[in-house]
């Protein structure tokens, strides 16, 4: 059916409204030009914090699910109150868009935690979401800063130094060294036996002799990747942890080991009343649940490696997380943040530089290729306080020594494919 055309109709002017309308008209035509030029503009393209806030609301809403939930958001970043404004605003009407009402008017499923953090070179933004009693979840955003001046760095910078310890073609896990006045020892961890060397006359590198070899017994077979962890007693020589095992050193000679199952969490550093973790044994990593706890936490994400870096008032914990992002934690706080240049490997390592206490972490510089770097955490910042040593192969274990003055890291060469042990200890001066 087709319309009649319409016809247009007018209303008779009234005398006594004809400056007023050409006042409004006039009024009309500035009105528009001004919100075309001023104001849409900003209406229709949103700023990256808003971009970014968005993109975190719409993975929290894939974790949490519509519903009501308690939102809070704590800057621990550079942005000022008008941009934490922003942030929140674009990420609350992004949760109303897909469903997540943060308001009071319901009781809440949960709570949705946001920590507006940053590093020298970007934002990183992380939301733990908490439902009734389950795990948190989290998710994580990134975008870059703007170029700030570089950080003043100390004018004697930190420097790494490595000692090739021991080398041999079969597999080493770990490794202990044993000093003693005139007779050191080197105990050496691998997937089958416990080998335990005596440096031979002189004092030059590397030059060692067998004094044992104790098979290590297991009822359960090893994964392909097996890790392993040594620690010296105190009224024996040694302990060592495998996946799913646990062996003893005998106390008295001649020197004998004693392995069984176990299940029993692995110590994260060679302190009394060190922290534990498990382990799970059919993989490569650690599952998160801790023993004890970390102050209020005993439960952290799943990871490859762990370190305590001593501080003055606490201890702040890191942990390589299976996912690629590093966890720090001081016992109330959790803060993540991707670090994708940054390996899977840490070790804490008292040195008397700087704060004490810095982070070992491997980077990835090539293919079948591994450093080693020193950093220190500022304001929650991860900050490089030395430059990097190159290593000749791959990483395959760093672990604080005994004394926890220095890391050794094994590492499989990628010319030979042999095992090398290495001490890596950090000095003040260049």
């Amino acid at each position: 059916m087709i319309s009649p055309p319409s016809i247009p109709r007018y209303n008779q002017r009234i005398p006594q409204m004809r400056a007023r309308a050409s006042s409004g008209l006039r009024f009309g035509w500035l009105t528009w030009w001004l919100l075309a030029t001023l104001v849409l503009p900003f209406s229709l393209s949103a700023s990256p914090l808003e971009d970014t806030a968005r993109q975190l609301g719409h993975q929290i809403a894939t974790l949490s699910g519509p519903g009501a939930f308690a939102l809070h958001v704590s800057n621990r970043s550079s942005l000022d109150d008008r941009s934490v404004f922003e942030v929140r605003s674009a990420l609350e009407a992004q949760l109303h868009l897909e469903g997540v009402n943060t308001g009071a008017t319901e009781p809440a499923l949960g709570t949705i935690e946001v920590f507006l953090s940053e590093s020298l070179r970007e934002y990183v933004w992380a939301a733990e979401v908490v439902i009734g009693a389950e795990e948190k979840r989290v998710a994580l955003v990134s975008l870059p800063r703007a170029p700030i001046e570089a950080p003043s760095v100390p004018a004697l910078p930190m420097v790494l130094k490595s000692t090739l310890l021991f080398a041999q073609e079969r597999i080493m896990i770990d490794a202990a060294l044993v000093d003693m006045p005139g007779d050191s020892r080197l105990i050496v961890l691998d997937p089958e036996a416990v080998a335990v060397f005596r440096r031979q006359g002189g004092s030059q590198v590397g030059q060692w002799e067998l004094v044992s070899s104790l098979p290590i017994a297991h009822g359960r077979p090893f994964p392909r990747d097996v890790r392993g962890r040594l620690l010296l007693g105190r009224d024996h020589l040694f302990d060592a942890y495998l996946p799913g095992t646990f062996c003893r050193s005998s106390s008295a000679a001649p020197l004998g080991l004693a392995c069984h199952d176990s299940d029993d969490p692995w110590p994260l550093t060679t302190e009394d009343g060190s922290v534990h973790a498990f382990y799970a044994a059919s993989r490569n990593f650690f599952t998160g649940v801790l023993s004890p706890g970390i102050g209020k936490v005993s439960n952290v994400a799943s990871f490859y490696s762990a370190a305590a870096l001593l501080r003055s008032s606490d201890t702040l914990w890191a942990f390589a997380a299976v996912d690629g992002s590093l966890h720090l934690l001081d016992g109330m706080t959790e803060q993540a943040m991707p670090v994708s240049e940054l390996g899977s490997d840490l070790a804490a390592v008292r040195s008397g530089c700087g704060a004490g206490s810095q982070l070992l972490a491997s980077e990835s510089r090539a293919a079948g290729l591994d450093s080693l770097r020193a950093f220190e955490v500022t304001d929650r910042n991860l900050v490089a306080v030395s430059s990097a040593i190159e290593l000749d192969g791959r990483i395959i274990a760093l672990w604080p020594d005994n004394r926890g003055t220095a890391a050794l890291a094994m590492v499989r060469r990628k010319d030979t494919g042999w095992y090398e042990a290495y001490r890596v200890s950090i000095s003040c001066g260049g």
